[in-house]
């Protein structure tokens, strides 16, 4: 999985993910949504449709003491679905939260049409003590700007 590197604040913020991140319910307990275009969506759902797939993630975190960010990179074994999503974590405390805590991250669509179905694509973290590492380097690094 290729690493990503950012030289500026403005380089990070250029390539923030846009269509944005929630917390779905399942099972009782909430896990962390990010959400993609309906297109990239049903993409990805061709490629993994009727297949025994495997997914790799990995979690890139990069901070100065005051800024977080998480590079959520997933790569879907066998296809050549791969996809970055880089997320402001100062901002989504509560997303990661729930990362460390369920282990899961699910995919779904952004659009509104979409918005009560329950239409999203989960993928179980390989490590989940690797979402506990990054939770802690956010508690600790993320300052809020809303302070």
């Amino acid at each position: 999985m290729p690493k990503r590197n950012f030289a500026t604040l403005e380089e990070f913020k250029a390539n923030l993910h846009q269509e944005g991140a929630t917390l779905v319910e399942f099972s009782g307990g909430k896990v962390p949504c990010i959400l993609v275009s309906p297109k990239k969506y049903e993409e990805m759902l061709g490629k993994v449709y009727g297949k025994r797939v495997s997914a790799d993630t990995l979690l890139d975190i990069f901070y100065d003491g005051q800024d977080v960010f998480v590079d959520v990179n997933v790569k879907f074994a066998g296809t050549d679905f791969e996809e970055n999503f880089l997320l402001y974590a100062n901002d989504m405390l509560e997303f990661f939260d729930a990362l460390a805590e369920s282990g899961i991250v699910a995919m779904g669509p952004s659009e509104n049409t979409y918005a009560n179905s329950q239409n999203v694509f989960m993928i179980q973290l390989p490590k989940k003590d690797a979402a506990q590492k990054a939770l802690a380097i956010i508690k600790a690094n993320a300052k809020s700007r809303t302070k």
